[in-house]
């Protein structure tokens, strides 16, 4: 009776939550994952060395800061008001594989959304360091780091063994070009629509000590999913795309990655075995 309750006051309201009891589905098997083109190339960002690569990025310009979540990227497809169809970002970021299956059994992704029009939004597929603990105890050979275990989980065929890895989903990007004119804005629409987004600030470029203390306080030791670095891109969208692409990475964005851990490691040996 609650649940009939609670299908009828979304009905009314056009609002449903993507926890809701009436949003959950259960498991699908697929044969094989599906190749799917992307609407515009899935490209990577360009890397800085030094916190002082981002302040010479940001200039004068307004920038917004924000974690790079170590995980599988997704580009999520929406219209009418429910999700279409995810895919991953697949090799050179031109064909990706469908995994809507999988993705409909994550903790936190909107099935439904409240705008109708159609619009695509990139983001990364992860698992959260306290469920990679759980989630590692109860298998016979543990994984070595929630990244591997979250590509490997989205690209199950069976979407019933996906939807006990605790999956969830943080949108960075709107692909879709709706005239929303600053890469805040675009965060606060798809935050609007249901979807959780990464942690990001704006920072000025005129106040580069700002830049620096903000980068530096930005410890992925306290933070609760896995990160590899940090992305710094222009918040006025206009101007980030009228500085183009390469074949590689869009000149809009650039990406501070955290410095290899090294430590002293002895050799103990190493088998061969022949093939063919």
């Amino acid at each position: 009776m609650l649940t009939e309750e609670l299908r009828s006051l979304e009905q009314h309201t056009g609002l449903a939550l993507s926890g809701s009891p009436t949003q959950t589905v259960s498991g699908e098997i697929l044969e094989e994952l599906t190749p799917v083109r992307h609407t515009r190339p899935m490209l990577s960002a360009d890397k800085a060395k030094s916190i002082d690569d981002l302040v010479r990025f940001a200039g004068t310009r307004d920038v917004v800061l924000s974690w790079k979540l170590d995980g599988l990227t997704l580009v999520l497809r929406y219209d009418n008001g429910e999700l279409q169809q995810a895919i991953t970002r697949g090799r050179e970021g031109m064909i990706g594989e469908d995994v809507t299956h999988t993705v409909r059994t994550f903790l936190n992704v909107p099935l439904t959304v409240p705008v109708r029009e159609p619009f695509e939004v990139r983001g990364e597929g992860v698992i959260s360091w306290a469920n990679f603990e759980k989630i590692n105890l109860s298998l016979e050979e543990p994984y070595s780091h929630p990244r591997n275990l979250a590509a490997g989980s989205v690209r199950k065929l069976d979407a019933n063994e996906s939807g006990k890895r605790f999956l969830e989903f943080f949108a960075f990007d709107l692909v879709t070009d709706l005239k929303i004119p600053t890469k805040c804005l675009q965060m606060d629409f798809m935050e609007a629509n249901g979807f959780s987004v990464v942690p990001h600030t704006e920072l000025s470029g005129m106040d580069a000590d700002y830049i620096k203390a903000t980068v530096e306080l930005m410890d992925p030791k306290h933070y609760g999913y896995p990160v590899d670095g940090l992305i710094m891109e222009y918040d006025d969208v206009s101007y980030g795309k009228s500085l183009g692409a390469t074949g590689h990475h869009e000149n809009r964005l650039i990406a501070l990655k955290w410095q290899d851990e090294l430590s002293e490691t002895k050799f103990l040996g190493v088998e061969l075995a022949t093939t063919r």
